[in-house]
């Protein structure tokens, strides 16, 4: 089990409970640490104790022994090299041991508000992974990703003038847009891995509808859950694998069930609706016209006139 949790609201407060100087911003800081240096700094945090932080983590790291402790789970990540953590999510790490040098980015949102990192920084579902899902590194895509946190470090480390935040958030924007180029790279050429995102969802959606009542849709969170992984990896997965969102295929889903409905029995549309867990028949029927291009009722009419 993990032990406290320690909040950090300030970059500088969690670098100075690891044992590191307080960065030349309060709000941003790159460290390029050896192996030595990671397994002192560990030593400055109790195994297990969740901690947390106001601000973006991005790190560089190969991680050859020990655990992460992620939301409810254990996850062992000796082969995943880069790990993005949003603000005010909990890790805790268990005898971790690394190869090679740790980079590491911490962004505070204050720094960027009102910039387009924002929306990129949005646009990067990765931060909102869970620690299993990784990126997984080729030899070049390190080597890539490892000259930008130095040249990053690099600016860091000059007298701050005017032009400053703009050439940091420049470095910055580089930086996620190569960290998204290699994520969508890992969908896609590891489609033997994923290609079956959309099997498992569809079979977690025949066991939902299997019960006895549905008092409401089923939601993506529940799904993910049930085939645990973030919702936001699940739907990255199916837009690599179907080109669609998780929801856009829950969406579809729901519709293909609702004709399959409409063609077996005569029940009415509201009846179809509720059992179908929406709340409104309106609602379905909006949805349904929208997917279909046609009412429900219009649609029954239609396959009933071709038989």
């Amino acid at each position: 089990m993990a032990g406290n949790t320690k909040f950090y609201e300030h970059i500088g407060d969690y670098l100075s409970a690891i044992g590191v100087d307080a960065p030349a911003h309060p709000l941003v800081a790159s460290l390029k640490l050896k192996e030595k240096e990671i397994a002192e700094r560990s030593s400055n945090v109790e195994p297990g104790t969740m901690l947390s932080g106001g601000f973006y983590f991005l790190s560089l790291k190969q991680i050859v022994e020990g655990q992460v402790h992620y939301g409810q789970t254990h996850y062992d990540c000796q082969t995943g090299t880069l790990y993005a953590i949003a603000p005010e999510q909990r890790v805790a790490t268990f005898d971790i041991k690394t190869r090679g040098d740790v980079r590491i980015l911490l962004l505070h949102p204050d720094y960027i508000r009102g910039h387009a990192i924002e929306s990129l920084l949005r646009e990067c579902g990765f931060f909102h992974y869970q620690i299993n899902e990784a990126l997984h590194l080729s030899i070049s895509e390190k080597q890539t990703l490892a000259n930008l946190f130095d040249a990053f470090t690099v600016e860091l480390s000059q007298p701050y003038e005017p032009s400053s935040r703009d050439i940091i958030l420049s470095n910055i924007t580089t930086l996620l847009h190569y960290c998204l180029r290699f994520y969508r790279r890992q969908f896609l050429q590891r489609r033997e891995i994923f290609s079956d995102w959309y099997g498992r969802l569809i079979k977690e959606l025949d066991r939902y509808y299997a019960r006895e009542a549905c008092h409401q849709l089923p939601e993506l969170q529940e799904m993910s859950d049930a085939l645990n992984v973030s919702s936001r990896y699940l739907s990255d997965a199916l837009k690599a694998q179907m080109g669609l969102s998780a929801k856009a295929c829950m969406q579809q889903y729901i519709i293909d069930k609702s004709k399959s409905m409409l063609l077996a029995n005569m029940q009415s549309v509201n009846e179809i609706a509720y059992a179908l867990g929406f709340d409104s028949p309106n609602y379905f029927s909006r949805l349904f016209k929208s997917k279909v291009g046609v009412s429900p009722n219009q649609y029954r009419k239609q396959r009933a006139e071709k038989h």
